[in-house]
C-alpha cells in the first residue's frame, strides 16, 4: 500500500472514532428541566415592593385655626322717646357699671301727663266702687258695672304707660362695660330709634374660630385652649361652645373660647391664632406619597401581611405637614408598602423588600 493511502485511512478512522465518542459520551437530557423552569418562572412573576416596618408612636398635636376676638356682649342703646338731650353723664371710652346714668332727655310735658293719668285712675276707681255698691243693692245693672270696670282698667294702663314714658327720659346702662360709641352731644335732638350709645362688655372676652369636620370629634366643651394675638399677647380659657351644625358655605364648625380680660387689654375684633390641644393617641408617621385610594374612593395605605399579601387599610389623617403626616387606623406594627404600591392591588401576592435606613420610604 502506498504511504499516502495509509495516512488517509488512519485519519478517517480517527475522525470516525471522535464523532462516535461525542454521541456516546453526551449527557442524558434533563428529564425534570421543564418542571424546575416552571417553578422559577412562577416565582419570578411576583412583583417586588419596598416595605418599611412601621410602629405606632405616641402622638399629640394642636388644632390651630385663625380666630377673632369678640366681646361678651355688645349693646346699642337707642332712644325710645323723642326730645332734646339735656344731660350727658358718660363719655366715649368710659367704663360704666350696669344701671349707671348715661344721659337724660328733656321731660317736657310727660310729668304733667303722668299726673293727669294718676288723677283719672282715682276718678275711675271711685266710679267703679260706687257702681259696685249700687249693683249689690240692685240699683245698677251688671252691664253698667262692667263698663265702669273697663274704664278703670283703661285708666290704670294709661298710668303705667305715662310712668314708663317718663322713665325713658333717663338713659341708664343695661350692662356693665365700655362705652365704644356716643354719636351725640348735649343739646342734640333725638327721635325714636336714634343711636345714643354702644356698650361692649370685654370681660370676659371670647375668641371664635372654625375647625374642620375631621377635627370635630377630637375636642369637647371645657377643654383648655389658648389664643395668640398679632402683638404676641396670649390668653387662655376653656372651650365654651362647639357648633352642632356646620357653616353651609365653608362646611366648618364654629368653636368659641372664653377667657378673663380684667384689664380690658383685648379689644373686640382682634385677629388671633386659636390653639386647641388634642389628647395624646397612637399614630403612624408616614410620607404623603404612599397614600392610595381604593375602588370606593376611600383614602388609605397598602401593607403586606404575614402571608406576603397586599392589604388596603383605610386611615384617618390626624396631622398633615409638607413632608410627612400622622395617621391612625393601623395596627401598632405593620409592614407599610412605601414603593410600588401603585402597581399592586388588594389581595395580591408580592415579594416584600425591607427598606434600609430610618427614612419615611
Amino acid at each position: 500500500m502506498k504511504k499516502t493511502q495509509i495516512i488517509a485511512i488512519t485519519i478517517a478512522v480517527i475522525a470516525l472514532l471522535w464523532v462516535g465518542s461525542g454521541v456516546l459520551l453526551s449527557p442524558a437530557p434533563p428529564e425534570d428541566h421543564h418542571t424546575i423552569s416552571g417553578d422559577n418562572e412562577k416565582e419570578e412573576s411576583l412583583a417586588e415592593v419596598r416595605v418599611r416596618n412601621s410602629k405606632a408612636e405616641d402622638f399629640s398635636y394642636d388644632i390651630v385655626v385663625t380666630g377673632r376676638s369678640e366681646a361678651e356682649a355688645k349693646v346699642q342703646i337707642r332712644a325710645e322717646i323723642s326730645g332734646p338731650i339735656i344731660a350727658l353723664s358718660a363719655e366715649k371710652g368710659d367704663t360704666v357699671e350696669k344701671g349707671a346714668p348715661l344721659a337724660e332727655i328733656e321731660v317736657q310735658n310727660r310729668a304733667a301727663r303722668l299726673e293727669e293719668a294718676r288723677q283719672l285712675l282715682n276718678q275711675r276707681q271711685t266710679e267703679f266702687n260706687a257702681a259696685k255698691t249700687l249693683n249689690t243693692k240692685g240699683f245698677s245693672s251688671d252691664l253698667n258695672l262692667a263698663e265702669k270696670r273697663a274704664q278703670m282698667e283703661a285708666a290704670r294702663s294709661a298710668l303705667v304707660e305715662a310712668q314708663t314714658t317718663l322713665g325713658k327720659t333717663k338713659i341708664t346702662a343695661p350692662i356693665g362695660g365700655l362705652i365704644n360709641a356716643r354719636p351725640l352731644d348735649e343739646g342734640d335732638y333725638v327721635n325714636i330709634g336714634d343711636a345714643l350709645f354702644t356698650l361692649v362688655d370685654l370681660d370676659p372676652i371670647k375668641v371664635n374660630g372654625y375647625i374642620a369636620e375631621r377635627d370635630l370629634g377630637l375636642i369637647e366643651e371645657g377643654a383648655e385652649a389658648s389664643a395668640e394675638f398679632l402683638d404676641g399677647s396670649t390668653i387662655e380659657g376653656p372651650l365654651t361652645f362647639i357648633a352642632s351644625a356646620a357653616d353651609p358655605n365653608t362646611r366648618t364648625f364654629q368653636v368659641e373660647m372664653t377667657a378673663p380680660n380684667p384689664d380690658l387689654t383685648i379689644q373686640d375684633g382682634l385677629t388671633a391664632r386659636l390653639r386647641i390641644p388634642v389628647s395624646e393617641r397612637k399614630a403612624h408617621k408616614i410620607s404623603p406619597s404612599i397614600l392610595s385610594l381604593n375602588e370606593e374612593g376611600k383614602i388609605g395605605v397598602k401593607i403586606v401581611n404575614d402571608e406576603d399579601t397586599v392589604v388596603f387599610k383605610p386611615i384617618e389623617i390626624l396631622s398633615d405637614q409638607s413632608e410627612f403626616m400622622w395617621i391612625e387606623g393601623l395596627d401598632d406594627e405593620v409592614k407599610l408598602i412605601t414603593v410600588g404600591q401603585e402597581f399592586v392591588k388588594d389581595g395580591q401576592k408580592v415579594i416584600p423588600v425591607i427598606a434600609n435606613g430610618n427614612g419615611a420610604l
